[in-house]
């Protein structure tokens, strides 16, 4: 089941925020999900209207969360997701190369919500122990960002360090879609 939740926008941050597609008003209700329940919800005509890919096709109040804390070890986990297949993915505090870290320091996603709700489906794309989760952030059915969350499914870690703990490395990263930085606004999911 996606971690769904609706939100408002801080005033503050929609002036930030670029025209068009990324800018969010002051009161918008946002919601986050894995391309699998935004077709389940709003259907596959929408979906295609609105550029989410259907089903096997290829191609907690977390308000803000900080940057990860370097005094934390990399292999803590920080929180846990399942996909619809059973498959264990931990967002570890990782490192600068991957992991939460990682994705705070490079691209600007912050929010728990953002970085599991891609996991509320199937991969939608991948090989090996490497796989891609694609997700939505929404105003109503209008998609307002696509976002992309990526696990490694293995237990070896960069260098190939092994997890501590048995469980697979996880998140390795999480981003905006054509874009390097998420806009602020995607934190506050």
């Amino acid at each position: 089941m996606a971690a769904t939740v609706a939100v408002l926008t801080s005033p503050g941050n929609a002036a930030e925020a670029d025209p068009g597609r990324d800018a969010i008003s002051p009161g918008t209700e946002l919601q986050v999900y894995s391309n699998d329940e935004y077709v389940r919800i709003f259907g596959a005509e929408r979906a295609l209207a609105e550029g989410v890919p259907l089903p096997g096709q290829t191609q907690e109040d977390n308000s803000r969360i900080t940057p990860p804390d370097p005094s934390i070890p990399w292999h803590r986990i920080n929180y846990s997701s399942l996909d619809w297949d059973y498959n264990d993915i931990p967002t570890r505090n990782g490192t600068n190369d991957f992991g939460a870290r990682h994705a705070a320091n490079k691209h600007n996603m912050r929010s728990k919500k953002a970085v599991t709700a891609p996991y509320a489906g199937r991969a939608d794309r991948g090989s090996g122990n490497r796989w891609e989760y694609w997700g939505v952030i929404t105003s109503g059915s209008a998609v307002r960002m696509d976002i992309t969350s990526v696990a490694e499914r293995g237990e070896r870690g960069p260098g190939g360090v092994r997890t501590p703990d048995g469980r697979p490395i996880g998140t390795i990263t999480a981003y905006c879609r054509g874009q390097t930085l998420c806009p602020d606004w995607v934190n506050h999911i």
